[in-house]
C-alpha cells in the first residue's frame, strides 16, 4: 500500500462529519479502484469494520463484502461494487418522489446536522423548480449542520443557519422537520444526530410532522442502541477535577414521535 492510499482510505474511514450513504459511496469508488490489489482491497474492509460499524448501511454492506472476499470471488465483488455505485444513486431519487407525494405543498423544512440522503433529495427538490426554504441546525460540536449548509447554497437553494438550541424559536414557522438517520431498529426507532430526539419532541408539541429520510440498507435487526461517546475534548477541553465532560453524537428517537419513515 502506498502512503497515498493510506491516506485516503484514513480520510474516508476517519470522516465524521459526511453521511452514513455518502461515506459508504466513498469507501465504495475507493474499494473498486483498488480491485486489482488483493491485499490492499482486504486490508480496506477490515479498517473500514474496525471504524464503521456503528452506521447501519455501512455495516451491511461491508458483512456482504466480507463473506465474498471469504470466498475468494473478486469477480462477485467487483459486480457487487458497481451495483452498490448504480443503485444507491436511484434509491435518492425514489425517496424525493415518495416524499413529494406525501408532503406535495410543502415549502419550509427544518433538519439538522447533515445527510447525504438530504442532501440528494434537496438537490432534487431544486432541480423540479420547486420553492424550497430550508433551516438547518448546526449541530454541535462537530457543526455538519455547517458544512451542509455550505453545500447547499452553493446548489442556489435557500438556508438559514441556526444554533440547536434555537429549534424551538423556528419549528412553530415550518411546514415539517425532515430528518436523516444513520439507522433504523427493527421496533421502528430510528437512530439519528444527537439533537434529532429533541426537533421530534419539539414537533409533538407544537403539532408539527416529524419525517425521516432513509435508505431500506439503514434498516437492522435490533431493537437495542448502545449509546457511544466520542472525544469530549470536541465540546470543551478544559479539564477540573470537578467537572465530566460529555459528547455523546447519536441518540435514539422513538417510533411514536416519528410521523413516517420515507423509504426508496
Amino acid at each position: 500500500m502506498t502512503n497515498r492510499q493510506k491516506k485516503k482510505l484514513n480520510k474516508i474511514i476517519n470522516d465524521k462529519t459526511s453521511g452514513s450513504t455518502e461515506i459508504l459511496l466513498s469507501l465504495n469508488s475507493f474499494l473498486i479502484k483498488c480491485l486489482d490489489n488483493k491485499k490492499l482491497f482486504e486490508y480496506s474492509i477490515t479498517e473500514a469494520k474496525k471504524l464503521l460499524s456503528q452506521f447501519a448501511v455501512i455495516n451491511n454492506y461491508l458483512t456482504t463484502l466480507n463473506k465474498i472476499v471469504v470466498e475468494k470471488n473478486f469477480d462477485k465483488a467487483k459486480s457487487f461494487l458497481d451495483d452498490i455505485q448504480s443503485t444507491e444513486k436511484k434509491k435518492f431519487e425514489n425517496i424525493f418522489k415518495n416524499l413529494i407525494n406525501e408532503l406535495p405543498k410543502a415549502k419550509n423544512i427544518l433538519t439538522i446536522s447533515r445527510s447525504g440522503t438530504l442532501i440528494q433529495v434537496f438537490k432534487l427538490w431544486k432541480k423540479r423548480k420547486r420553492s424550497l426554504k430550508l433551516i438547518i441546525a448546526e449541530s454541535r460540536p462537530a457543526y455538519e449542520g455547517k458544512k451542509m449548509t455550505k453545500e447547499l447554497v452553493n446548489e442556489g437553494i435557500n438556508v438559514e443557519l441556526i444554533t440547536d438550541a434555537m429549534s424551538a424559536i423556528y419549528i412553530p414557522r415550518v411546514d415539517t422537520v425532515i430528518i436523516g438517520a444513520d439507522a433504523v431498529l427493527k421496533n421502528g426507532n430510528v437512530i439519528n444526530k444527537t439533537g434529532s430526539l429533541s426537533l421530534a419532541v419539539l414537533c409533538k408539541y407544537f403539532k408539527k410532522p416529524f419525517y425521516v429520510l432513509s435508505t431500506k440498507s439503514k434498516y437492522i435487526n435490533k431493537t437495542k442502541y448502545k449509546i457511544i461517546r466520542n472525544n469530549p475534548d470536541l465540546v470543551w477541553n478544559y479539564e477540573h477535577p470537578n467537572l465530566l465532560t460529555s459528547n455523546i453524537p447519536f441518540e435514539e428517537i422513538e417510533k411514536k414521535l416519528i410521523t413516517k419513515i420515507i423509504t426508496e
